[in-house]
């Protein structure tokens, strides 16, 4: 029974919610993200305990000096399980990219009956292949661990606020959101990798077109939706010149950035749609530069229209998203969860 016990990790019982609880924090990562969380987390009540590092090569350096510029006495390692491992925190704010090391970030976490937040997507079974989502879960429930994603773009603006304003208007109703994003002040490595800036490729914008596809699924099931499968269209941009996108030199030819649209019909109507485009210092249409334009119809013809101007540079923004979620953590089930099962103060 003993070893039972040990194998199935701790469990423990949702706390009641309070903003005034500290929390030790680990942080994963240590660029542009990591280095927001960082600063986002000095007023609040959590104490940062814990600092990893993707690279052996910046293991052992100080947290704050890889991130902010200033030292704040938390050593880093590159051995993400021994740090799960150390019981030195209770909640692991991921501030790496998406893929396999995320995966077992989210394992190990789960394993240890540890809390998780990242920004690598906002509807985790859309996100997660079915065999990966149905395993965590269950393992989640045994230990008590909760993993929440927020988003990082379009995140909370085309899928949490759209969903919510869609309550004040008859059903059904439609949605239409689209975000225009400046590129330029992105990190290199989420440009390279998640996007193909500077490479010679073609077709649908793969990451792009999976976080739409999961703010459309947070949507439909706020509309009552069911059964239904969200539609791609447009995809990547290729330079017609040579031109710099961020710190990448982009050829002619070469991806320069994308116009995506997620489509979800029911009944041969366009019930939910999608765009977000995202360019270096060149939107799509001037009048969206750098906002949010909502539109939403209920059945009876009455509409909410909202724009919002939003930051050149998301990453703050993405950061303040993910340690408010740390304290609204506390009220939910041991699980996975989407960004929508967050209470709204979070």
């Amino acid at each position: 029974m003993a070893a039972a016990t040990a194998l199935a990790g701790p469990r423990r019982e949702p706390a009641e919610v309070t903003t005034k609880t500290s929390t030790r924090v680990g942080i994963y990562g240590s660029g542009r993200t990591a280095t927001e969380l960082v600063r986002a987390l000095r007023p609040s009540p959590h104490r940062i305990t814990a600092g990893i590092v993707h690279s052996e090569r910046r293991a052992g350096a100080d947290l704050g000096e890889l991130t902010c510029g200033e030292p704040n006495g938390i050593p880093t390692t590159s051995d993400l399980a021994a740090a799960v491992g150390s019981g030195d925190f209770d909640l692991l704010l991921y501030a790496g990219l998406s893929g396999e090391r995320h995966e077992e970030a989210m394992r190990l976490c789960v394993d240890a009956g540890i809390d998780l937040v990242h920004a690598c997507f906002v509807h985790p079974r859309t996100a997660l292949e079915p065999a990966v989502h149905d395993r965590l879960a269950a393992r989640a429930a045994v230990t008590g661990s909760r993993v929440v994603g927020t988003g990082m773009i379009p995140g909370l603006w085309l899928d949490v606020l759209p969903a919510l304003l869609s309550s004040g208007l008859p059903a059904p109703v439609s949605v239409r959101a689209a975000r225009a994003s400046d590129i330029s002040s992105w990190g290199a490595d989420v440009l390279r990798t998640e996007l193909g800036v500077g490479t010679v490729r073609s077709g649908t914008a793969d990451h792009v077109d999976g976080a739409l596809r999961q703010s459309a699924q947070m949507i439909a099931e706020a509309l009552g939706l069911v059964g239904v499968t969200p539609a791609s269209r447009g995809g990547l941009v290729l330079a017609d010149e040579d031109t710099t996108v961020g710190e990448i030199a982009v050829a002619r030819g070469q991806v320069e950035g994308f116009r995506q649209e997620v489509v979800v019909a029911c009944d041969g109507v366009e019930r939910v749609v999608l765009a977000w485009s995202g360019l270096a210092g060149r939107p799509t249409a001037s009048s969206e530069e750098k906002s949010v334009v909502l539109s939403l119809v209920g059945v009876d013809r009455t509409a909410i229209e909202v724009r919002i101007a939003t930051p050149l540079d998301p990453y703050p923004g993405t950061a303040a998203r993910m340690v408010q979620a740390v304290g609204g953590l506390a009220g939910l089930a041991p699980g996975l969860h989407p960004t929508s099962a967050l209470p709204a103060s979070s």
